[in-house]
């Protein structure tokens, strides 16, 4: 029997040794990786060269071949295709993650889309809607999605823009071929400042729609083939971009150093690229890679709204879930001894079966114990230190206050926002000394109500002293802990809000400084109106007593033109003073108002313009009065039936339809016409603007809409349009009941 189990055991550590040799062996091999760039070699794949040229990814055994984009190249069919194992692309890879070759989400770089449309100012594009009947360069679909985004939050049909495809960069809206173009805030608007422009942005973040940019993504073969190499990659990929950031200089001079940027790029467009990538990833924030499922659904839910992608897509599969094998990989290079030391068991349980079994379930137990409570103080340290982190990141001062012992608790950032030393804090100390005189009496307020139990979880503002004696603004909010039906403990936070109330007295100086400089330029208004109309006068008078038949050759043609100039700054003046005098409302005189005969009085007065257009009104007042500006009225009433008059269509009798009814606080005024309509998808917004007209046939001045407009709005009422192209206009009046309230 012994000589049995010295030859088992033999076999046993031969085996053992040949395992051992094999695994060593394996570990100085590298794995090969493809990694396709989603650009040129630039800033914005620091973390990668970083990676790579440090030894980050050769520690974590693998050997990492990584492959400049460009135009032309799409990193979603290299990884397909299989010329590339792993892939750079925005956010817009959840709407690609389905095919014959399924896709999966390894990591996230940036936290925010670096996506931006930029145009210059004489484009005067300001936001999404200017950009309607405007061409657009896109690079393909890179960017053009979340913009799509965008112009569905803002009613905007996106075939009502042309796309051009971008064969360069920002450079060709500089050369007029396009009157936008979607691209990379981190490098274009530095290189066209370099150029000699200002360019104007318009960021998705500011109309709601903030995506994750740069997402690591790969086949779903390849990253589940061995997680123990997909892990590598990621874990190595996130230490090269925190030395990237760490070594900003050094990283700029590596890439510089490659071939063909200095022809591309400057060192000074590297290092604006580094300081705007760092706003994206946030890697004093947020953890280099962090993806949340959360976040990734609001995503998709955006596009299937907006109708980008179909409603049965689900994000199922696609956020990459690492296996938990830390214990398998370390157990693995055992296989073989553990066939050995099985055998040797067996041998041995002969001798003493039970005792062996025994022994070796109750080891698993344990082991199976130690693992759990391993893994559990893991994540309490992590969620730990998580907390920490968003405590310390938010500038949140945490305080404890035990009523049973009168012991008071503050953490790190109390004594960083007061100064103070940690030495002050007793059991003596009272904090409401700290407390501005002015504020004190709301603060002792508040702790009574938390006392007595009553007290709501509403934050408070108030001031406290600092040790240098200046007060710093700050917003408070408490809860209590209660036992037996008594406050035993009022714990709370506090946030610094002192810059938030300096912004605030500033925009209140900024406020009354436009209402002082809105009062000077009525002023100047006035004084430019009133004091040239008798120059303007003058110059009417003597060039109308001038004998033409006097004047000859350039001088009659000189005269010709002098006269129109004076003509035209006559008009000029007149509306000037017609806009200004409607202004204010002060000397407006309220009566009652009769609409029947308003109306007949009107109609005399442009009696003409309806003979000859063979208009006909046809009236129906459910409301007969109403209490308001004669003279406001019957201006609202005339350029609303002439306006009608002149937009009439020649196709049917023309017909304008007046009528009156009212709601609970409204008597409502509606003019219907069934003329050739306004196009209110392009004139909305500039339908009661000065100088605006919408035909180039119609004569007129574009102020007539305007001015209803402003009489409107002048004594607290609203006016609203309907319109269709080909069928006619209505307008709606709303005068308030109460013009006095």
């Amino acid at each position: 029997m012994k000589a049995i189990i010295h030859k088992i055991f033999g076999v046993a550590i031969v085996l053992l040794f040949f395992s051992l040799i094999s695994n060593a062996l394996k570990a100085d091999d590298l794995k090969p990786v493809r990694l396709q760039l989603k650009w040129r070699n630039q800033f914005q794949f620091a973390g990668y060269y970083a990676a790579k040229i440090k030894g980050f990814y050769k520690k974590a055994g693998l050997d990492v071949t990584i492959k400049a984009g460009g135009y032309g190249i799409s990193p979603i069919e290299e990884v397909k295709s299989g010329r590339a194992d792993v892939g750079i692309y925005d956010s817009d890879i959840i709407l690609k993650k389905d095919g014959k070759v399924p896709l999966v989400a390894l990591a996230n770089i940036m936290q925010s889309s670096p996506y931006v449309i930029i145009t210059l100012p004489k484009k005067h594009i300001l936001k999404p809607t200017d950009l309607i009947g405007k061409s657009v360069l896109s690079a393909g679909d890179q960017g053009w999605n979340i913009f799509q985004a965008i112009l569905y939050r803002e009613g905007i049909k996106s075939d009502l823009i042309k796309i051009i495809p971008r064969q360069k960069d920002s450079e060709e809206i500089i050369e007029d071929k396009g009157d936008a173009v979607v691209t990379y805030i981190t490098t274009q608007p530095q290189r066209l400042k370099y150029m000699g422009y200002n360019p104007i942005l318009i960021r998705p973040v500011e109309y709601g729609i903030d995506f994750y940019g740069d997402v690591l993504f790969s086949s779903k073969t390849f990253a589940y083939a061995d997680t123990k190499v997909t892990n590598a990659f990621i874990e190595a990929t996130k230490k090269g971009w925190e030395y990237a950031f760490a070594h900003e200089d050094e990283m700029i001079d590596y890439i510089y150093s490659l071939p063909g940027e200095k022809s591309y790029t400057r060192k000074e467009f590297l290092k604006d690229e580094a300081k705007e990538l760092r706003k994206l990833i946030m890697p004093d924030i947020v953890e280099i890679g962090h993806m949340n499922l959360g976040r990734w659904q609001y995503m998709l839910d955006i596009y299937k709204e907006a109708g980008i992608t179909k409603q049965n897509i689900s994000l199922k599969g696609f956020l990459y879930e690492s296996e938990k094998s830390e214990i398998t990989e370390w157990l693995k290079p055992l296989s073989y001894a553990a066939i050995a030391i099985i055998l040797l068991i067996i041998v041995i349980s002969v001798i003493n079966w039970q005792l062996r079994n025994q022994v070796r379930i109750r080891t698993t137990e344990l082991q199976k114990e130690i693992e759990s409570r391993k893994q559990a103080e893991e994540l309490a340290k992590e969620s730990v230190q998580q907390i920490e982190l968003m405590l310390d990141s938010a500038n949140i001062v945490l305080w404890d206050w035990d009523l049973k012992t009168n012991q008071k608790t503050f953490n790190g950032e109390w004594f960083n926002l007061l100064k103070m030393d940690a030495s002050e804090i007793g059991i003596d100390f009272d904090p409401f000394q700290l407390i501005h005189p002015d504020d004190l009496e709301k603060a002792k307020e508040t702790f009574k109500e938390n006392l007595s139990g009553t007290r709501k979880r509403a934050p408070i503002q108030f001031r406290l002293k600092k040790a240098n004696g200046e007060y710093v603004n700050i917003l408070s909010s408490s809860r209590v802990v209660m036992e037996n039906e008594q406050v035993i403990k009022i714990s709370g936070a506090i946030v610094d809000i002192d810059e938030v109330k300096k912004k605030e007295t500033e925009l209140l100086k900024i406020s009354e400084e436009l209402m002082q400089s809105n009062s000077e330029l009525k002023k100047f208004a006035y004084i430019v109106s009133h004091n040239l109309r008798g120059p303007v006068v003058n110059m009417s008078s003597l060039i109308e007593m001038y004998d033409q038949n006097s004047i000859e050759g350039d001088n009659k043609i000189i005269y010709d033109k002098i006269n129109v100039c004076i003509k035209k700054l006559e008009t000029t003046l007149n509306d000037l003073i017609e806009v200004v005098s409607h202004q204010s409302i002060e000397n407006q005189k309220l009566t009652v108002i009769d609409f029947e005969k308003s109306l007949d009085e009107v109609i005399v007065s442009i009696e003409t313009q309806i003979k000859n257009s063979k208009i006909s009104i046809l009236r129906s007042f459910d409301v007969r009065t109403m209490f308001y500006s004669r003279s406001y009225f019957e201006s609202i009433i005339i350029n609303l039936l002439t306006n009608a008059i002149k937009y009439r269509s020649t196709d049917r009798p023309p017909i304008i339809q007046v009528s009156t009814t009212e709601d609970e606080n409204y008597i409502i005024l509606k003019v219907k016409d069934n003329g050739i309509g306004i196009d209110l998808n392009t004139n909305r917004k500039k339908l009661f603007g000065l100088y605006q007209r919408f035909s180039p046939t119609i004569e007129g001045k574009g102020i007539g809409l305007f001015m209803i407009k402003s009489h409107i709005e002048s004594l607290k009422g609203r006016i609203e349009v309907e319109s269709e192209l080909g069928v006619g206009t209505v307008f709606s009046i709303f005068f308030p009941k109460n013009i006095n309230s």
